[in-house]
Parts: C-alpha cells; sequence; structure tokens
C-alpha cells in the first residue's frame, strides 16, 4: 500500500514514511522520485490537535483531584500515550499529504 505524491503524482510514500512526514509547520519528507516535499494535511493537524487538547484536560484533571499511582496512570500516562498513538496511526492510513510551505 502506497500513498500518492501531490507534486509529481506517483505513488511513492509508504504508510509509515507517510506518518513521519509532520505537519503543517515542519519542512516534510521529500518524495523519493521528484524530491518535492510533502507534510501531513490539515485534517491532521485537526485530529492531532484535539486529542492532545483531551490528552491535557485529563492531566489537569489528575492534578486537582486524584492522588492515588493506579490514578495517575490511568489519567494521565494512559491518555497521553493513546494521544500520541492514535494520532501517528491517523497520520499513516487515513490522512492527506500536501505539499510543504515551509522551506528547509
Amino acid at each position: 500500500m502506497k500513498y500518492t505524491c501531490p507534486h509529481c503524482g506517483n505513488k511513492t510514500f509508504t504508510p509509515l514514511r507517510k506518518a513521519l512526514c509532520g505537519g503543517l509547520s515542519s519542512s516534510g519528507k521529500p518524495c523519493p522520485e521528484c524530491g518535492g516535499r510533502c507534510v501531513n494535511g490539515k485534517l491532521s493537524l485537526l485530529v492531532n490537535t484535539v486529542l492532545r487538547l483531551t490528552a491535557l484536560i485529563m492531566i489537569i484533571r489528575i492534578y486537582f483531584k486524584h492522588t492515588t499511582l493506579t490514578e495517575v496512570f490511568w489519567y494521565g500516562v494512559v491518555p497521553m500515550i493513546a494521544a500520541y498513538v492514535i494520532g501517528f496511526l491517523f497520520d499513516m492510513f487515513f490522512g492527506k499529504l500536501t505539499e510543504a510551505i515551509k522551506r528547509q
């Protein structure tokens, strides 16, 4: 399974390479064929923002309400790790690649 480069239109990006392209503020990864830099698009930015904001709210909730180590683990560490993993999987399989705006 390969994904299409927005510059040349060829299917050159594997899911792992696509997930490692970065967001709109990064310089992106170059296409193996044409050399054009690609990043994950606006939908990826939106999904990652919502996931990480939810994890932040859970961490703030822990700070004020929970004191046991198990509660800290389940309501703080697990949502934070889940936000990063779900965002990475979204970038791998569902988001679209766009042309990088930032110059290297």
